[in-house]
Protein backbone atom coordinates (compact mmCIF):
# COMPACT_ATOMS: atom_id res chain seq x y z
CA UNK A 1 0.00 0.00 0.00
CA UNK A 2 1.09 3.94 -0.31
CA UNK A 3 1.64 3.72 3.51
CA UNK A 4 4.88 1.26 2.59
CA UNK A 5 6.12 3.98 0.22
CA UNK A 6 5.41 7.43 2.21
CA UNK A 7 6.77 5.88 5.78
CA UNK A 8 10.44 6.48 4.81
CA UNK A 9 9.75 9.87 3.78
CA UNK A 10 7.46 11.53 6.16
CA UNK A 11 5.78 10.84 9.57
CA UNK A 12 2.40 9.20 10.47
CA UNK A 13 0.95 12.17 10.94
CA UNK A 14 2.19 13.88 7.52
CA UNK A 15 0.55 11.14 5.60
CA UNK A 16 -2.63 10.56 7.51
CA UNK A 17 -3.22 14.17 6.91
CA UNK A 18 -2.11 13.63 3.04
CA UNK A 19 -4.96 10.89 3.08
CA UNK A 20 -7.42 13.65 4.45
CA UNK A 21 -6.43 15.69 1.74
CA UNK A 22 -7.01 13.01 -0.68
CA UNK A 23 -9.97 12.49 0.24
CA UNK A 24 -11.48 15.72 0.72
CA UNK A 25 -10.39 17.07 -3.03
CA UNK A 26 -11.91 12.99 -3.86
CA UNK A 27 -15.08 14.09 -2.64
CA UNK A 28 -15.11 17.11 -3.68
CA UNK A 29 -14.63 16.56 -7.29
CA UNK A 30 -17.24 13.76 -7.73
CA UNK A 31 -19.66 15.25 -5.50
CA UNK A 32 -19.45 18.43 -7.65
CA UNK A 33 -21.24 16.25 -10.30
CA UNK A 34 -22.78 13.66 -8.93
CA UNK A 35 -23.24 10.13 -10.60
CA UNK A 36 -26.00 9.43 -12.18
CA UNK A 37 -26.99 6.07 -10.90
CA UNK A 38 -27.42 7.73 -7.36
CA UNK A 39 -31.07 7.93 -6.44
CA UNK A 40 -33.64 10.76 -6.02
CA UNK A 41 -35.06 11.37 -3.10
CA UNK A 42 -38.85 11.89 -2.52
CA UNK A 43 -40.15 8.60 -3.51
CA UNK A 44 -40.68 7.44 -0.04
CA UNK A 45 -44.08 7.25 2.14
CA UNK A 46 -44.93 6.51 5.27
CA UNK A 47 -48.43 4.87 6.28
CA UNK A 48 -50.47 6.65 9.05
CA UNK A 49 -52.67 5.22 11.61
CA UNK A 50 -55.74 4.83 9.07
CA UNK A 51 -53.46 3.23 6.52
CA UNK A 52 -53.07 6.29 4.86
CA UNK A 53 -50.28 6.86 2.40
CA UNK A 54 -47.96 10.21 3.27
CA UNK A 55 -44.99 11.22 1.63
CA UNK A 56 -41.93 12.68 3.86
CA UNK A 57 -39.20 14.84 3.36
CA UNK A 58 -41.36 16.75 0.51
CA UNK A 59 -38.21 19.50 0.53
CA UNK A 60 -35.70 17.12 -0.32
CA UNK A 61 -37.86 15.51 -3.06
CA UNK A 62 -35.87 15.48 -6.60
CA UNK A 63 -32.58 16.15 -4.89
CA UNK A 64 -29.86 13.51 -5.33
CA UNK A 65 -29.22 11.42 -2.44
CA UNK A 66 -27.37 8.71 -1.03
CA UNK A 67 -24.37 10.39 -1.29
CA UNK A 68 -22.82 8.06 1.70
CA UNK A 69 -22.22 5.54 -1.09
CA UNK A 70 -19.55 7.74 -2.92
CA UNK A 71 -17.79 9.30 0.54
CA UNK A 72 -17.60 6.00 2.43
CA UNK A 73 -15.95 4.52 -0.61
CA UNK A 74 -13.38 7.22 -0.42
CA UNK A 75 -13.09 7.01 2.90
CA UNK A 76 -11.94 3.00 2.84
CA UNK A 77 -10.09 3.49 -0.31
CA UNK A 78 -7.81 6.42 1.57
CA UNK A 79 -7.95 4.66 4.52
CA UNK A 80 -6.50 1.56 2.87
CA UNK A 81 -4.28 3.05 1.05
CA UNK A 82 -2.90 5.43 3.49
CA UNK A 83 -2.74 3.59 6.85
CA UNK A 84 -0.79 1.12 8.35
CA UNK A 85 -2.38 -2.25 7.04
CA UNK A 86 -3.76 -4.80 9.80
CA UNK A 87 -5.78 -7.36 9.81
CA UNK A 88 -8.44 -5.73 12.45
CA UNK A 89 -8.51 -2.46 10.58
CA UNK A 90 -9.35 -3.92 7.41
CA UNK A 91 -12.54 -6.34 8.97
CA UNK A 92 -13.55 -2.79 10.68
CA UNK A 93 -13.08 -1.23 6.97
CA UNK A 94 -15.18 -4.47 5.77
CA UNK A 95 -18.26 -4.09 8.03
CA UNK A 96 -17.98 0.08 7.32
CA UNK A 97 -18.86 -0.90 3.76
CA UNK A 98 -21.80 -3.52 4.51
CA UNK A 99 -23.20 -1.21 6.67
CA UNK A 100 -23.14 1.64 4.17
CA UNK A 101 -24.81 -0.92 1.34
CA UNK A 102 -27.85 -1.32 4.27
CA UNK A 103 -28.63 2.41 4.18
CA UNK A 104 -27.78 2.51 0.39
CA UNK A 105 -30.24 -0.06 -0.27
CA UNK A 106 -32.86 1.71 1.81
CA UNK A 107 -32.35 4.78 -0.17
CA UNK A 108 -33.15 3.27 -3.50
CA UNK A 109 -35.75 1.36 -2.64
CA UNK A 110 -39.18 2.87 -3.04
CA UNK A 111 -40.87 1.63 0.13
CA UNK A 112 -38.84 2.24 3.35
CA UNK A 113 -37.32 -0.98 4.65
CA UNK A 114 -39.24 -2.29 8.02
CA UNK A 115 -37.95 -0.73 10.87
CA UNK A 116 -37.55 -4.66 11.91
CA UNK A 117 -35.22 -5.90 8.81
CA UNK A 118 -32.94 -3.06 9.44
CA UNK A 119 -32.82 -3.44 13.53
CA UNK A 120 -31.90 -6.92 12.89
CA UNK A 121 -28.94 -5.69 10.10
CA UNK A 122 -27.83 -3.23 12.28
CA UNK A 123 -27.51 -5.83 15.58
CA UNK A 124 -25.83 -8.18 12.90
CA UNK A 125 -23.23 -5.91 12.53
CA UNK A 126 -22.70 -4.38 16.12
CA UNK A 127 -22.05 -7.72 17.34
CA UNK A 128 -19.42 -8.87 14.40
CA UNK A 129 -17.77 -5.41 15.49
CA UNK A 130 -17.77 -6.16 19.40
CA UNK A 131 -16.39 -9.57 18.73
CA UNK A 132 -13.53 -8.67 15.98
CA UNK A 133 -12.67 -5.63 18.30
CA UNK A 134 -12.40 -7.81 21.30
CA UNK A 135 -10.58 -10.66 19.60
CA UNK A 136 -7.97 -7.93 19.26
CA UNK A 137 -8.35 -5.59 22.25
CA UNK A 138 -8.80 -6.26 25.56
CA UNK A 139 -12.27 -4.90 27.17
CA UNK A 140 -9.66 -2.14 29.46
CA UNK A 141 -11.79 0.79 29.66
CA UNK A 142 -10.65 4.59 30.95
CA UNK A 143 -13.46 6.54 32.81
CA UNK A 144 -12.84 9.78 34.92
CA UNK A 145 -9.30 9.01 35.16
CA UNK A 146 -9.65 5.27 36.85
CA UNK A 147 -9.12 2.33 34.46
CA UNK A 148 -10.25 -1.32 34.84
CA UNK A 149 -10.60 -4.08 32.68
CA UNK A 150 -14.91 -4.68 32.21
CA UNK A 151 -16.02 -8.56 32.05
CA UNK A 152 -15.98 -9.40 28.49
CA UNK A 153 -19.73 -10.36 28.67
CA UNK A 154 -20.90 -7.01 29.29
CA UNK A 155 -18.11 -5.31 27.57
CA UNK A 156 -19.91 -7.15 24.39
CA UNK A 157 -23.70 -6.48 25.66
CA UNK A 158 -22.45 -2.44 25.96
CA UNK A 159 -20.12 -2.44 23.42
CA UNK A 160 -23.20 -3.63 21.08
CA UNK A 161 -25.35 -1.21 22.15
CA UNK A 162 -23.25 1.46 21.69
CA UNK A 163 -22.93 0.68 18.21
CA UNK A 164 -26.38 -0.37 17.63
CA UNK A 165 -27.65 3.73 19.32
CA UNK A 166 -25.06 5.33 17.34
CA UNK A 167 -25.75 4.17 14.09
CA UNK A 168 -29.61 4.85 14.97
CA UNK A 169 -29.30 8.06 16.61
CA UNK A 170 -27.13 9.53 14.13
CA UNK A 171 -29.32 8.41 11.47
CA UNK A 172 -32.27 9.93 13.13
CA UNK A 173 -30.64 13.38 13.13
CA UNK A 174 -29.87 13.45 9.35
CA UNK A 175 -32.84 15.66 8.58
CA UNK A 176 -31.78 19.30 8.28
CA UNK A 177 -29.34 20.48 5.58
CA UNK A 178 -25.65 20.55 7.34
CA UNK A 179 -27.02 19.54 10.54
CA UNK A 180 -25.72 15.78 10.88
CA UNK A 181 -22.54 16.15 9.35
CA UNK A 182 -21.18 19.07 10.64
CA UNK A 183 -21.92 17.81 14.25
CA UNK A 184 -20.01 14.53 13.19
CA UNK A 185 -17.38 16.53 11.63
CA UNK A 186 -16.68 18.52 14.95
CA UNK A 187 -16.97 15.25 17.00
CA UNK A 188 -14.64 13.23 14.83
CA UNK A 189 -12.30 16.16 15.02
CA UNK A 190 -12.44 15.90 18.58
CA UNK A 191 -11.91 12.44 18.81
CA UNK A 192 -8.72 12.73 16.38
CA UNK A 193 -6.70 15.46 18.44
CA UNK A 194 -7.86 13.46 22.11
CA UNK A 195 -7.04 9.87 21.37
CA UNK A 196 -4.48 10.01 18.47
CA UNK A 197 -1.73 8.41 20.91
CA UNK A 198 -4.52 6.36 22.01
CA UNK A 199 -5.32 4.68 19.05
CA UNK A 200 -2.12 5.15 17.17
CA UNK A 201 -2.80 4.05 13.77
CA UNK A 202 -6.06 3.99 13.67
CA UNK A 203 -6.43 7.34 14.67
CA UNK A 204 -6.81 8.11 11.03
CA UNK A 205 -10.14 6.69 10.40
CA UNK A 206 -11.79 9.75 12.56
CA UNK A 207 -9.76 12.24 10.48
CA UNK A 208 -10.55 10.91 6.86
CA UNK A 209 -14.01 10.72 7.77
CA UNK A 210 -14.35 14.51 8.60
CA UNK A 211 -12.68 15.58 5.81
CA UNK A 212 -14.71 13.29 3.49
CA UNK A 213 -17.75 14.45 5.00
CA UNK A 214 -16.44 18.23 5.36
CA UNK A 215 -16.01 18.09 1.14
CA UNK A 216 -19.52 16.59 1.09
CA UNK A 217 -20.96 19.53 3.31
CA UNK A 218 -19.48 22.04 0.62
CA UNK A 219 -22.64 20.53 -1.15
CA UNK A 220 -25.17 19.52 2.06
CA UNK A 221 -25.47 22.96 3.76
CA UNK A 222 -28.16 25.34 3.08
CA UNK A 223 -30.11 24.67 0.40
CA UNK A 224 -28.45 21.79 -0.40
CA UNK A 225 -28.32 19.73 -3.73
CA UNK A 226 -27.29 16.43 -2.16
CA UNK A 227 -28.03 14.04 0.62
CA UNK A 228 -26.08 11.46 2.64
CA UNK A 229 -28.95 9.38 2.69
CA UNK A 230 -28.74 6.11 4.71
CA UNK A 231 -25.80 5.26 3.55
CA UNK A 232 -23.73 8.02 4.84
CA UNK A 233 -25.53 8.39 8.19
CA UNK A 234 -25.51 5.15 9.61
CA UNK A 235 -21.53 4.47 8.16
CA UNK A 236 -21.00 7.81 10.45
CA UNK A 237 -22.69 6.47 13.39
CA UNK A 238 -21.34 3.21 12.77
CA UNK A 239 -17.12 4.91 12.85
CA UNK A 240 -18.02 7.03 15.90
CA UNK A 241 -18.85 4.36 17.93
CA UNK A 242 -16.36 2.71 17.09
CA UNK A 243 -13.55 5.89 17.89
CA UNK A 244 -15.40 5.45 20.81
CA UNK A 245 -14.42 2.04 21.35
CA UNK A 246 -10.99 1.88 19.58
CA UNK A 247 -9.78 4.82 21.98
CA UNK A 248 -10.64 3.37 25.47
CA UNK A 249 -13.10 5.56 26.68
CA UNK A 250 -16.18 3.93 25.27
CA UNK A 251 -18.60 6.38 27.72
CA UNK A 252 -17.02 9.49 26.15
CA UNK A 253 -19.77 8.61 23.42
CA UNK A 254 -22.50 10.36 26.05
CA UNK A 255 -20.62 13.35 26.02
CA UNK A 256 -19.35 14.14 22.56
CA UNK A 257 -22.55 12.35 21.32
CA UNK A 258 -24.56 13.95 22.98
CA UNK A 259 -26.43 15.99 20.27
CA UNK A 260 -27.03 12.67 18.63
CA UNK A 261 -28.30 11.22 21.74
CA UNK A 262 -30.83 14.48 21.92
CA UNK A 263 -32.00 15.39 18.85
CA UNK A 264 -32.68 11.63 17.02
CA UNK A 265 -32.28 9.44 20.70
CA UNK A 266 -34.93 10.77 22.63
CA UNK A 267 -37.28 10.21 19.47
CA UNK A 268 -36.60 6.33 19.67
CA UNK A 269 -37.29 6.45 23.09
CA UNK A 270 -40.25 8.21 22.95
CA UNK A 271 -41.44 5.46 19.93
CA UNK A 272 -40.17 2.60 22.14
CA UNK A 273 -42.19 3.86 25.68
CA UNK A 274 -45.57 4.54 23.22
CA UNK A 275 -45.66 0.51 21.67
CA UNK A 276 -44.03 -1.13 24.91
CA UNK A 277 -46.11 0.67 27.74
CA UNK A 278 -49.05 2.05 25.50
CA UNK A 279 -48.60 5.35 26.90
CA UNK A 280 -48.32 8.81 26.42
CA UNK A 281 -44.51 9.95 26.85
CA UNK A 282 -42.72 13.41 25.39
CA UNK A 283 -46.20 13.42 23.22
CA UNK A 284 -46.02 17.33 22.87
CA UNK A 285 -42.71 17.19 21.49
CA UNK A 286 -41.88 16.40 17.84
CA UNK A 287 -38.85 14.30 17.43
CA UNK A 288 -36.03 14.36 15.82
CA UNK A 289 -35.73 17.54 18.29
CA UNK A 290 -34.84 19.44 14.90
CA UNK A 291 -38.72 19.16 13.41
CA UNK A 292 -40.23 20.80 16.50
CA UNK A 293 -37.81 23.85 16.21
CA UNK A 294 -38.31 24.24 12.15
CA UNK A 295 -41.73 22.70 12.04
CA UNK A 296 -43.38 24.28 15.42
CA UNK A 297 -40.83 26.95 16.69
CA UNK A 298 -40.67 28.19 12.94
CA UNK A 299 -36.44 28.05 13.04
CA UNK A 300 -35.02 28.75 9.92
CA UNK A 301 -32.53 25.73 9.09
CA UNK A 302 -29.47 27.82 9.40
CA UNK A 303 -30.42 29.17 12.94
CA UNK A 304 -30.66 25.30 13.93
CA UNK A 305 -27.31 24.02 13.00
CA UNK A 306 -25.92 26.87 14.31
CA UNK A 307 -27.95 26.36 17.84
CA UNK A 308 -26.67 22.52 17.30
CA UNK A 309 -23.19 23.21 16.51
CA UNK A 310 -22.16 25.44 19.81
CA UNK A 311 -23.88 22.97 21.74
CA UNK A 312 -21.65 19.88 19.94
CA UNK A 313 -18.55 22.45 20.67
CA UNK A 314 -18.91 23.10 24.08
CA UNK A 315 -19.58 19.20 24.39
CA UNK A 316 -16.46 18.28 23.12
CA UNK A 317 -14.70 21.02 25.00
CA UNK A 318 -15.87 19.45 28.44
CA UNK A 319 -15.48 15.97 27.26
CA UNK A 320 -11.61 17.64 26.58
CA UNK A 321 -10.97 19.00 29.54
CA UNK A 322 -12.13 15.92 31.52
CA UNK A 323 -9.76 13.38 29.29
CA UNK A 324 -7.01 16.15 29.70
CA UNK A 325 -7.64 16.90 33.63
CA UNK A 326 -9.21 14.65 35.13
Amino acid sequence: MLYSLLSGRFSDIIITVIAAAVGFVSTFLVLARPPRFLPRDGGKFIVDKDGNRQSINEKSNGKVTGAGLIFVIIFFLCALLFLPFSVETLIYLVLGLFMMLTGYLDDTSINPWRELVKGILDLILSVSTVVVFLVYNSSKIYFFGMSFNMPIVVYAILGTMLIWASINVTNCTDGVDGLSGTVAVIELFTMFVLFRDAMAEKSGLSLILAFVLLAYLAYNWHPSSVLMGDAGSRTVGYVIALICMLSGHPFIFLLVSLVFIFDGGLGLLKLAVMRVFKIKFLDKIRFPFHDELRKVKGWSVAKIVVFFTVWQIIDCLIAAAIVKFI
